[in-house]
């Protein structure tokens, strides 16, 4: 037992004996070159037997290339700047600290293309490992493996620690042109043009969160009566419920970033609020209306990149909308003649109009992908087109002619840019 212990202790010593002591990320080209850099010219790796390795722990790295980096084993600069790194590279130190100073040096790094240079210094029972490239004066990645005299184990042990990760396809000389020049993220163009598209849902009521209730409970506890009594008319909540979820389609376009335009649907079903006490509607099945909002908002928008997969966009909308509404009513099916009431019930104008007035924000992931949070107020409301004349009778009561309401929104969305 003691000596299965003992095994399993060397095994586990030797297991942690690779240590990364920090990684920037760095780019790992599919077909990729490496060059391998040692200080004295005795590299501990063979660089074809490297390349195997690579591919080995590395499925999606193609068909690498590896060689012996001599012309900088030979290069007074080189040496002088590896030895400095070798006597410094510890644990726990920034990778800035290890920034190359020398200009000469500095260019080598430049001039590297996207061509990845592997440093080697023997440490003791350690070698120390850094990864260099074009994108940096500094060491990408950093850390130690265990040195071992197999070096097709000590070559598996390095490719295992530093290089299992995704690759990418190499760029052309254009594309690595551009990537050099490009600016910063945060002050990268933006696109003339930005478009989405989305389908979402949200909820509506006429109750504002955090005013008193009496500012909207006339409107949200009415009941109709025989088929078309209420206490008020002017809002369409007197009749039909006035909170209720909502599905949306939407799909919208900015220009420079800064401001769009964006033409949206909604839908709802909402019951008729009936007054249950009153009996003339024992004869009902059922009767609701589906709400048909149809609308153009402007956006005011203004987008920060987070980092290369996540941008946010907060903005500002004002629009206007038209509003539909299909009832759908039925009498039980024993009920071979409906009422007098259930014939002359309450009936709504043919269309409504009103404004939209909100604020919200875009997440966008990968460039493509977006989630959309909002909320806002809604309008709702029927003009009166003529002046009344003083000669004429009494005004037919106008249904809705001011409606209100509050809302928000959780949209799932498809970006893309021209």
């Amino acid at each position: 037992m003691k000596k299965l212990l003992a095994i399993l202790m060397v095994l586990v010593a030797w297991a942690s004996a690779s240590e990364v002591y920090f990684d920037s990320r760095f780019t790992l080209w599919k077909d990729a070159t490496i060059w391998i850099w040692a200080l004295d010219g005795n590299s501990p790796v063979n660089a074809n037997e490297f390349c195997l390795s690579l591919r080995r722990n590395n499925t999606g790295i193609g068909e690498p290339k590896c060689r012996q980096l001599g012309e900088w084993e030979r290069d007074s600069i080189a040496t002088r700047y590896g030895t400095w790194l070798s006597n410094n590279l510890e644990k726990g130190l920034p990778s800035s600290y290890l920034r190359v100073r020398h200009p000469g040096m500095a260019a080598k790094l430049q001039t590297l293309e996207d061509n990845i240079v592997l440093f080697l210094a023997p440490q003791g029972k350690n070698i120390q490992v850094a990864i260099f490239d074009e994108t940096a004066q500094e060491p990408k990645a950093a850390g130690i493996v265990r040195a071992n005299n197999d070096k097709i184990a000590l070559s598996d042990d390095i490719a295992a620690t530093f290089f299992d990760k995704r690759t990418k396809r190499r760029l052309t000389k254009e594309e690595r042109l551009k990537q050099q020049t490009e600016p910063d993220d945060l002050y990268k163009e933006v696109p003339h043009l930005k478009f989405w598209a989305g389908m979402g849902i949200g909820y509506s009521q006429a109750h504002f969160p955090l005013t008193p209730d009496n500012w909207t409970s006339s409107h949200t506890r009415s009941r109709v009566k025989n088929y078309r009594i209420t206490k008020d008319s002017v809002s369409l909540w007197n009749f039909i419920e006035d909170d209720d979820a909502f599905l949306s389609l939407y799909a919208g376009l900015t220009w420079h970033g800064f401001i769009g335009v964006e033409l949206m649907y909604r839908y709802s079903n909402r019951d008729m609020k009936t007054d249950k006490s009153d009996t003339v509607y024992q004869e009902l099945d059922h009767w609701n209306f589906g709400q048909h909002d149809i609308g153009l908002n402007v956006l005011f928008s203004m987008t920060y990149p987070i980092n290369p997969w996540l941008s946010i966009t907060p903005l500002a909308f004002i629009g206007f909308q038209y509003t539909f509404y299909n009832e759908d009513i039925e009498h039980k099916s024993d009920v071979k003649t409906p009422s007098r009431a259930y014939q002359y019930r309450v009936k709504f104008e043919d269309v409504y109009k009103g404004a939209l007035l909100g604020i919200g924000g875009q997440f966008v992931f990968k460039k493509h992908y977006g989630v959309d949070l909002r909320m806002g107020l809604s309008s709702r409301g029927r003009d009166l087109y003529e002046a009344p004349s003083p000669d004429a009778g009494a005004a037919a009561t106008t249904i809705g002619r001011f409606t209100l309401d509050c809302f928000i929104s959780l949209g799932f969305e498809y970006h893309w840019t021209l």
